[in-house]
């Protein structure tokens, strides 16, 4: 009996290759999309931790500074008084080659300590014997402008031994020499060694123009050594922190994790929709075969053998579409890495080099969510296919009956499941994890509760239609009602998918119009200066205030305003600030988030005061009144929260801090922008000539629509992947409604084929196909609406503010609305036109042989 059942689910797969395929992309799709996410999201992390090793080598800590650095000094006293030997001192800086592209991405310039072994890190060798080695590194430290570079990046560039070429500095342009060449032993180092120029500290300092200023000590610490820790820590001034290797590749992961999760979402709804559209198509290749499942139950085949026949069915199908999901997430993750690394780049922290990287660990949870979602889908279908007996199972109209009767059932639950997921949303507390969650529940709920909605939709439609076109204008509303059991898990599935559209939508406009507003409100200045550039420099500094001065001379100059965007350490972490100096006009850049009192300002100047940014303020839950204590040189000093602003530059937040008030703890160290307001009458594009004629390639002149639009270019890159993974979704959902139509057409050959014979002609058949297809995406899209609308206020209200920090205005675009609707009806009509076809083309007599 065992052999007759696989060979009945054999003959009966490859009979029907279309949904044997359907069913294996289905699963393919959603797995892909999972699987592409978590590769590039990992692979992006991992570049950067790896970079980071490279450079540490065997370290385990390293001492970090603000962006004044570090005084060499410090690395002397370190070694010599207090006798630590496992140190390394780096300098690292970046660098744009002249040839032969000068727009090609920036060279990272690390300067090291040649006779230090740690320092160059196990991935990168010599290829030379080690006396050679002994060599080329007395060359490094013997040569002026002498670097090392690796043997793929020299071949790019056509740079020999002994070459020399040119790079661009904050100081100029300066010439270097290659000296020799180092290999490294796999794909991912020569991807992040692939920017990378080696030198030694002093010419790194003299390149740069560093001189006496280093950018971090690596050091290795043993675990049975807290001496050396100790005294390490006592010996470090106020700008240096002493942080373990491990802690801060941790605090980069954590600083991305929002970011993360929400992505992951992302591609979860996709496995989702999956879900749906694998229920469905599990579920037709079992109710196909109802007759023949009734003919085997006749024979003396139990339940228990159907429901293992369907589950070892659905089980290959699932390694298949699997394996296939895989094969295409890692290409997909290829494309999402460029997308996600630039997201990272823009908002968080410098990748200089990212590469796909594949774990066992991460195919395994692929394969582990395609059967687990497979199995998971395919339980219901299975279970049908027992209960029924063996002579009910051959009747279509019992199947109907029974999915009607379970319509009921699920209705209830899913609006439990709604109602539990509006109150997880409310009850979520800080938790994304809790807040993602209640979303999903939502959409499930919403799913589950589609089918009992379409019947409603169906009883209004079929009198309007009947009423206006007759038998035929109510056919298509009839079929779809006739056929809830397949037709609601398919509109279900789109449902989810165009909803999911929508309240991104709705939430990335509503995330525009706020961005847009804010960024308006904070560009008072008619022109601002960008000043790039190396803050460790002191050169740097005097050459800020000079440049600032001679702005401050110039014709039709009526004010200017200046700020620093630097680090300081904050609760033994660097933290981001902007120091400003205000004038009446800039004050007004700032949306407080509060009522302020009249005498902020007088505060902000004159007392030990800060004001913080929302995200940062709600991520280290403080409040105005609070005190938070920043080393200095001369021990902490603690300063007064007195107000918090709205600031959508970064989600992990910053301080802003008067001018006068940081001069009297931190080194100066020039300015990052300079705003320029004009004289009423001034004209600014002469102003803005005259201005650039004063600047250094490093830096640039802007207006300030000038700088909006590229703050909106920014905005809308750090959202290319979420309208790229929307789409996927989209694709998902139209492929499954595609497999469900195409198999529902199939098994509708004999109820067609009657039709046929009493007089529709194939062009009726046709249309009367499309437009109960069309249908099934009108009220997919109809249903989607308001469930869109929840979605978007989750994600608007909780998610996100959750995730990020940022508060948004909600902004209705009814363009959205209809957007999502003509998607989803344009989706199905599309997905109706191959099945109507095929139909269309029966001849009556073949589809009624059975008869």
């Amino acid at each position: 009996m065992s052999t007759i059942l696989k060979r009945s689910s054999r003959n009966f797969l490859w009979q029907h290759p279309w949904q044997l395929v359907l069913a294996i992309l289905d699963i393919a799709l959603g797995v892909a999309v999972v699987i592409a996410i978590d590769l590039a999201m990992e692979s992006s992390l991992k570049s950067f931790n790896q970079a980071s090793q490279a450079m540490s080598g065997t370290a385990t800590h390293r001492i970090i500074a603000s962006d004044g650095g570090l005084d060499e000094k410090l690395y002397s006293r370190l070694r010599v008084e207090q006798g630590i030997a496992n140190l390394s001192p780096i300098v690292t800086g970046y660098v744009k080659l002249t040839q032969p592209d000068p727009d090609e991405d920036n060279f990272k310039l690390i300067g090291i300590d040649p006779f230090i072994e740690k320092s160059l890190h196990s991935g990168w060798q010599s290829g030379q014997p080690e006396n050679s080695t002994r060599d080329l590194l007395t060359r490094l430290l013997t040569e002026p402008n002498g670097v090392l570079l690796s043997e793929k990046t020299a071949q790019q560039l056509h740079l020999q031994i002994n070459d020399q070429f040119k790079v661009v500095t904050d100081q100029g342009t300066q010439q270097l020499k290659l000296i020799g060449l180092f290999s490294v032993n796999d794909a991912v180092s020569e991807q992040i060694s692939a920017k990378l120029i080696i030198t030694d500290i002093a010419t790194a300092q003299e390149v740069l123009g560093l001189f006496g200023r280093l950018s971090s000590i690596d050091v290795v610490i043993e675990q049975d050594d807290p001496a050396t820790l100790a005294a390490i820590q006592q010996s470090l001034p106020g700008s240096a922190l002493l942080v373990s290797i491990d802690s801060q590749a941790e605090s980069m992961r954590e600083m991305t994790r929002a970011f993360a999760i929400n992505l992951k979402a992302l591609g979860l709804l996709s496995l989702l929709v999956g879900m749906f559209l694998i229920y469905n198509t599990m579920t037709f290749l079992v109710m196909q075969r109802r007759r023949l499942i009734g003919s085997l139950r006749l024979l003396g085949v139990t339940r228990q053998q159907i429901f293992k026949l369907v589950i070892g069915e659905a089980l290959l199908l699932a390694l298949i579409g699997t394996v296939v999901g895989i094969l295409l997430g890692i290409a997909l993750g290829q494309g999402l890495l460029y997308l996600i690394s630039g997201t990272i780049n823009a908002i968080y922290f410098r990748i200089d080099a990212a590469t796909l990287m594949i774990t066992p660990f991460q195919l395994g949870k692929g394969v582990l969510l395609g059967i687990s979602a497979t199995l998971l889908a395919v339980l219901p279908p299975a279970y049908e296919a027992t209960q029924l007996s063996a002579v009910k199972v051959l009747a279509r109209s019992q199947l109907e009956l029974g999915s009607r009767r379970l319509i009921k059932t699920v209705g209830l639950a899913s609006i439990l499941l709604i109602l539990g997921g509006l109150v997880t949303a409310w009850f979520s507390g800080q938790s994304i994890t809790l807040g993602l969650a209640s979303i999903f529940l939502i959409l499930f709920g919403f799913g589950l509760l589609t089918p009992a909605i379409t019947l409603l939709f169906t009883k209004i439609f079929e009198r309007i239609f009947g009423r206006f076109l007759g038998i035929l204008g109510s056919l298509p509303v009839r079929m779809v009602a006739a056929e809830i059991s397949r037709t609601g898990i398919a509109i279900a599935a789109l449902m989810i998918a165009v909803s999911a559209t929508i309240g991104m939508d709705l939430m990335i406009g509503s995330f525009r119009q706020t961005v847009a507003q804010w960024v308006h409100a904070s560009l008072p200045a008619d022109l601002y200066v960008s000043i790039l550039g190396d803050k460790m420099t002191a050169e740097k500094a005097r050459s800020d205030h000079h440049l600032k001065d001679e702005i401050a001379k110039l014709a039709g100059v009526q004010m200017l305003s200046s700020a620093l965007h630097t680090k300081l350490i904050a609760d033994n972490q660097l933290t981001k600030i902007s120091v400003f100096e205000l004038n009446e006009s800039s004050k007004q850049g700032f949306i407080f988030k509060h009522n302020v009192a009249d005498n902020l300002w007088s505060r902000f100047d004159n007392q030990q005061t800060i004001i913080v940014t929302e995200p940062y303020a709600y991520h280290h839950a403080v409040k105005i009144g609070q005190k938070i204590r920043l080393k200095t040189d001369q021990g902490e000093q603690a300063f007064e929260v007195i107000a918090i602003y709205a600031d959508y530059s970064g989600d992990q937040g910053h301080l802003a801090m008067s001018r006068q008030n940081y001069q009297r703890y931190w080194p100066d160290l020039g300015y990052s922008g300079i705003g320029v307001y004009a004289k009423d009458g001034t004209d600014l594009k002469q102003l803005e000539s005259r201005i650039s004629q004063l600047l250094t390639t490093q830096q640039t002149v802007k207006s300030n629509q000038g700088i909006y639009k590229a703050s909106m270019e920014v905005f809308e890159q750090t959202f290319t992947i979420t309208e790229t993974l929307r789409w996927l979704s989209a694709a998902i959902a139209f492929v499954g409604v595609f497999s469900a139509l195409m198999a529902l057409q199939f098994e509708r050959t004999r109820q067609l084929g009657i039709l046929r014979a009493i007089g529709i002609t194939s062009r009726q058949l046709t249309v009367l196909i499309i437009s109960e297809t069309g249908l099934m995406g009108l009220i997919a899209g109809l249903l989607a609406v308001p469930v869109g609308f929840i979605v978007a206020y989750v994600l608007i209200f909780v998610v996100y503010q959750r995730s990020f920090g940022w508060t948004m205005a909600f902004y209705f675009d009814a363009g959205v609305l209809y957007q999502g609707v003509a998607l989803a009806f344009i989706a199905a009509l599309l997905a109706g036109i191959f099945p109507a076809m095929k139909m269309a083309q029966t001849h009556p007599a073949e589809a009624l042989r059975t008869e």
